[in-house]
């Protein structure tokens, strides 16, 4: 099985932290969001990887080879217009050539892991593939899949509707067990010119292509997930992260300072007269002093004194002083309260 991961989009939401990298680098308890799906991943026993690049895409090469490229054998493919999710998979289309696929949104983290998802998509050798779901409260603002009555095989899927009949959101994994079809779907979807919502082309409709061909999919509970792409979203999963790791990760010194777990410092920090934390983790080489931090991410080589953060995200190599609350301060910037 080949695993395709989409991570070319510019994260427009989380500006201004991606206007210097891809969404994907951005941190969850010190390790990028890329990560966490690389290696789930790998656990599923997939190392042939297709990456979509595209914003800020060297970084993101440069980290993937350096980090897993001893492990996994990667293949890049640069979406160079952004023209939806649909767009993006089919600009990977030469990987599409019959073989089984798992497609993976690169900003998104799941309670499930990836083998347990194909687990129980093995049990049901009749699907074509397999779209893991969650049920929301709007739906509209997500894709949405239509069940049969009393089964978890797909009827219809819609992006974004406006008025949708079913509160089952698409979480972003996707299977299929002879690619060429999707690869046939999406040809169709591309040259009719069959935009959706954004007036993008959507992977949904070229499922639902494929559910009108007749062929089965089905979907699977992805449990408990995290769509990266806002703020809010990307706290959410930082704290679910630290809880997850089942206690505090500390590389460096604290001088006269409380620590509050769960919370992650990697080394060469100094932190002095302080508390931090609960769910707080700071990369490498950040000076904290003087300063009270809750429930945020901090990056790496920043300078943090006398204030007050909390729900907030800081880049690398940050000045923060002074006093400020629910910051969202993007790399190499300055920012003095009085």
């Amino acid at each position: 099985m080949r695993c395709i991961i989409p991570a070319a989009g510019r994260g427009t939401r989380l500006r201004p932290h991606t206007n210097t990298k891809p969404k994907v680098l951005l941190s969850l308890g010190n390790k990028p969001i890329i990560s966490y799906i690389l290696d789930s991943v790998i656990e599923a026993n997939i190392n042939d990887i297709v990456l979509v690049v595209g914003h800020e895409k060297d970084q993101l090469i440069d980290y993937v080879n350096s980090n897993y490229g001893d492990s996994c054998k990667f293949s890049f493919v640069e979406q160079k217009t952004r023209k939806g999710l649909g767009h993006a998979i089919f600009s990977a289309a030469e990987y599409l050539n019959g073989e089984p696929v798992l497609i993976a949104l690169g900003d998104s983290l799941y309670e499930n892991s990836f083998s347990q998802i194909l687990e129980k998509f093995n049990e049901f050798p009749d699907w074509m593939g397999a779209i893991t779901v969650k049920s929301v409260q709007n739906p509209q603002a997500y894709g949405i899949v239509v069940t049969h009555e009393n089964s978890n095989s797909v009827k219809a899927l819609e992006e974004k509707p406006k008025n949708p009949t079913s509160s089952l959101a698409i979480t972003g994994i996707y299977l299929i067990r002879n690619s060429q079809e999707l690869k046939d779907a999406l040809i169709e979807l591309i040259s009719s010119g069959q935009t959706s919502a954004g007036g993008e082309f959507q992977l949904t409709d070229a499922l639902q292509i494929m559910v009108k061909k007749g062929l089965v999919l089905g979907t699977i509970d992805s449990g408990r997930w995290f769509d990266c792409g806002r703020k809010e979203a990307l706290l959410a999963a930082h704290s679910y992260v630290l809880n997850k790791s089942g206690g505090s990760s500390i590389e460096s010194e604290l001088n006269n300072t409380i620590a509050i777990s769960p919370i992650s410092i990697q080394k060469d920090c100094r932190i002095s007269n302080s508390i931090i934390g609960p769910y707080v983790s700071i990369d490498k080489g950040t000076v904290v002093d003087k300063s009270i931090i809750s429930s945020s991410i901090i990056g790496c080589n920043s300078q943090i004194k006398n204030t007050s953060i909390h729900d907030s995200i800081i880049g690398d190599k940050v000045e923060l002083i002074g006093r400020g609350y629910d910051m969202n301060i993007g790399d190499h910037s300055k920012v003095q309260l009085f």
